[in-house]
């Protein structure tokens, strides 16, 4: 069975709006006929909307690779094998976008996230295999994870 959780896109948070310049040049150069630029800034918009990050697990052969994945296509990433781990393991994370102003002020957000991660034989998390919003959806995806590939569980002191 074959396990591909996205882990992360290459915009997030307010970073989002940098993205929607070309892909707003790109819509007014193809109202304007200007194919070039419209072609040129819709392939950057499709470039940093499509393109993500992520963990693929193939449990059948105790494999998992992690990956980028470009304009939503193409994957690269090489495989690597799950004996080298330990167990699973839930860590809660706190992900803070800040954006400066010219006045100097601050607009920050924060959102409380949860991530289950290998553990290695230093019983530290290694490597992200998925991001959830709460910690009931963590554990039961850790837990499923855990049955999978007959990994046993640790828990992290915070």
């Amino acid at each position: 069975m074959l396990i591909n959780n996205t882990t992360s896109r290459f915009l997030t948070g307010p970073y989002i709006y940098f993205g929607l310049i070309p892909l707003l040049i790109g819509i007014i150069g193809l109202l304007d006929q200007q194919w070039i630029v419209a072609i040129f800034c819709l392939t950057i918009a499709w470039y940093l909307f499509g393109t993500n990050s992520g963990m693929e697990i193939n449990t059948d052969k105790k494999t998992f690779r992690e990956y980028n994945k470009h304009f939503g296509i193409f994957k690269s990433g090489q495989w690597k094998s799950i004996n080298q781990f330990i167990g699973l393991t839930v860590v809660s994370m706190k992900s803070v976008y800040k954006v400066y102003s010219r006045s100097n002020r601050t607009n920050a957000s924060s959102k409380t996230e949860f991530r289950v991660y290998f553990v290695n034989e230093h019983k530290k998390p290694e490597h992200l295999i998925k991001k959830c919003n709460t910690q009931e959806e963590a554990q039961n995806k850790m837990d499923e994870l855990a049955l999978w590939l007959h990994l046993p569980v640790f828990s992290i002191k915070h």
